[in-house]
């Protein structure tokens, strides 16, 4: 549904039109990336069983002084605020626009972070639902938790209140090298875009239900009170 990027050295820009990006460079700056699906086909009743993200790595840092890039576990951490995914462009995005998220802002310019970047435990959940180790380009794909599977079940039940998506953190993002860029949503040439993966059940009607549905059509064919059964048989015929 939405995706966009944080950027630490850049923090007035928005990252919506082009590859999302997590992790640290080789310039010691940080960045984040938000990812939120669209999870309305899923039908209402079902009980979901497992729940899987991908992603696709579409580039790493070059090797250099540092001695290369290194691998990196990311976390999926659900978010607990609405955000702006925007438009803005190129390596390191643009200008944001009204509404858009940047590193300062989740609503530029007037509604900000709790702290810049996001703040744990405000803005997003400070412990993750899933966590991966990336280190090629690839795609790569989340493994079910039930931390996953009680997301959707919640954006399920209350999708406008709840629905945020996730922020995706590389756990040694204060390393430089950690950095990762992934396809999105608009530049899916590279790699498959982001996506959620969600399998579920329908229950059927319980031996309850079946009983109350029972009942009320004998209902239907009771006799009315002063009229004979074949009376009553013809007005229901």
């Amino acid at each position: 549904m939405a995706d966009t990027s944080l950027y630490q050295d850049n923090p007035g820009a928005n990252l919506g039109g082009t590859t999302l990006l997590s992790g640290q460079n080789y310039k010691n700056s940080v960045s984040r990336a938000l990812i939120r699906f669209d999870i309305s086909s899923v039908p209402n009743g079902a009980v979901i069983t497992e729940a899987h993200v991908g992603l696709a790595v579409t580039r790493r840092p070059d090797v250099d002084q540092h001695g290369g890039p290194i691998p990196s576990d990311f976390g999926l951490y659900r978010m607990l605020v609405s955000w702006g995914e925007g438009t803005g462009s190129a390596v390191t995005g643009s200008p944001a626009k009204f509404g858009e998220a940047t590193w300062s802002s989740r609503f530029y310019p007037l509604v900000t972070w709790n702290s810049p970047g996001g703040a744990a435990g405000i803005d997003y959940v400070d412990s993750l639902s899933s966590s991966i180790s990336m280190d090629i380009v690839g795609t790569y794909t989340f493994p079910s938790t039930q931390a996953l599977i009680d997301d959707v079940t919640l954006w399920m039940t209350n999708p406008t209140d709840t629905n945020f998506g996730y922020m995706l953190i590389s756990s040694n993002e204060l390393t430089p090298g950690s950095a990762r860029r992934f396809a999105s949503k608009e530049q899916s040439a590279d790699g498959p875009a982001p996506t959620l993966t969600i399998i579920y059940s329908v229950p059927e009607p319980s031996a309850g239900l079946l009983a109350v549905i029972a009942l009320t059509g004998l209902a239907c064919f009771a006799r009315p009170s002063g009229r004979t059964a074949n009376q009553s048989s013809r007005r229901v015929t």
